[in-house]
């Protein structure tokens, strides 16, 4: 339920306008500029009505002060003057609109309700917008194996609840584009979500960053600043590889998940959060619990609906799926030739391990179409060195005694020399320098290995 905030010092106007709000709205009120800070700085307040004409500090100047502090807060105006000049200066102090006394319940109701529209949509066009300038693995879920599936199913069935979420996967799987979708699914969407990259924030900047801080806490700290908290309001706050938070902080998320409160840093008031908890990981939590490295009882409490995201490996029939997918989105972006991946060039794309996983591939699309802007094909030749030479290693690797060491070393030779010919562009001489030999030997391997010369 929305929170609406009535500030006005007359008690029979203040009734009258809780009269007709309440129960559409959570309620609260206000008698003066003074109190209504009060309630501002302990808790988020959705919409505020605000008298025009108090005493000791009067509207106007209240609401210049509150959006200023609160920039993102949709304020009405009301007043029982009908002069056009308080309506002037209100609307150009940030106003949302102006409603005269005696009040037409009806039309105050329509107000309040376009501001709170208003507003959301403002914020949502916002986290919108900031999503689209993220750098993101993938700019749109994609896959079809059954692993894949089974994990954005976990994730549609976490999306009907408010139970904190925890996303396991290695780095470049997709963590992030999965919190967002989760809340992209749930009926928080059209609140904020708002990302917390826990190893980049340094343990000194923490606590200010979640909770805020209040002017005067520390040096410099010359006004009051909104933690991310404030910022998520009844939105998602997405702990982002959650593994790297230190001690103290880990037993602060945790209070603030057990008791939905917390308060600002040098501040005194508590402060309550309504925000969803979605968290990622890159490492086995279990392991960093048993290590005493992480927290069981915040493990267990972020834990509740468990998302395993799978690496690309183990999804290779996804593996052309994505390649097209980056290769048709950078096509127009670099403005290049390149259409498609011959047959050779894919097949080598699905042995690879792929240990960046999607953000991997999608670098890698990119690093060959830029490099290679007017070919229309993207060969085998084109793929980067540490793609090839990698598959070859593990093609070594994943043998287990399938064949015998004689057969495991012509293959991984036979890889060698066909990569040191394709870098020589078939110049024996050339291959041979590069494998350190003499080209008399390099054409018995050639012979010995069946590769065409």
């Amino acid at each position: 339920m929305k929170h609406l905030m009535i500030v006005d010092d007359d008690i029979g106007s203040r009734e009258s306008l809780r009269a007709i709000f309440e129960g559409i709205y959570r309620v609260t009120t206000a008698d003066s500029a003074a109190n209504a800070s009060v309630v501002l700085n302990a808790e988020r307040v959705d919409l505020l009505l605000l008298d025009v004409v108090m005493p000791e500090k009067d509207g106007i100047e209240f609401l210049l002060e509150a959006r200023t502090m609160y920039p993102d807060l949709p304020v009405i105006m009301v007043s029982a003057s009908t002069s056009v000049r308080p309506v002037v200066e209100a609307m150009q102090k940030g106003a949302f609109d102006f409603i005269t006394k005696p009040f037409d319940i009806e039309e105050i109701r329509r107000v309040a309700q376009r501001a709170l529209d208003s507003n959301s949509l403002h914020r949502h066009v916002e986290n919108l917008q900031d999503q689209i300038e993220e750098e993101f693995p993938v700019h749109g879920i994609i896959g079809r194996s059954g692993t894949f599936r089974d994990a954005l199913e976990d994730a549609r069935k976490a999306a009907e609840s408010d139970a904190n979420t925890l996303i396991t996967g290695e780095s470049g799987t997709g963590k992030e584009l999965v919190a967002r979708l989760v809340h992209a699914l749930s009926n928080r969407a059209h609140e904020p979500f708002v990302p917390v990259h826990c190893g980049a924030l340094p343990e000194s900047l923490m606590e200010s960053e979640l909770f805020g801080h209040e002017k005067g806490a520390f040096t410099h700290a010359d006004r009051q600043k909104l933690g991310r908290f404030d910022l998520a309001g009844a939105g998602t706050l997405f702990f982002d590889e959650v593994s790297e938070m230190s001690a103290s902080t880990q037993v602060k998320l945790l209070r603030v998940i057990q008791e939905r409160e917390f308060m600002r840093v040098g501040g005194t008031r508590v402060i309550h959060t309504n925000a969803r908890i979605v968290a990622a990981s890159n490492v086995d939590l279990k392991e960093a619990v048993r290590n005493k490295t992480f927290r069981e009882d915040l493990y267990y409490r972020l834990s509740v609906v468990p998302i395993t995201l799978p690496p690309l490996r183990d999804r290779q029939e996804d593996i052309p799926v994505l390649a097209q997918y980056f290769l048709n989105q950078f096509r127009s972006e670099i403005n290049c030739d390149v259409e498609d991946f011959d047959a050779d060039a894919m097949e080598q794309f699905c042995r690879y391990s792929w240990p960046g996983n999607v953000r991997e591939l999608r670098n890698v699309v990119e690093r060959m179409m830029v490099l290679n802007r007017r070919v229309t094909t993207i060969r085998l030749e084109h793929l980067p060195d540490d793609v090839r030479m990698r598959q070859s290693e593990d093609a070594v690797l994943r043998l287990n005694g399938a064949v015998n060491l004689s057969d495991a070393v012509n293959a991984f030779e036979k890889q060698l020399v066909e990569k040191a010919l394709r870098d020589a562009k078939g110049v024996q001489t050339r291959a041979a320098e590069l494998l350190g030999t003499t080209r008399r030997i390099l054409r018995y391997r050639m012979e010995k290995l069946n590769i065409p010369g």
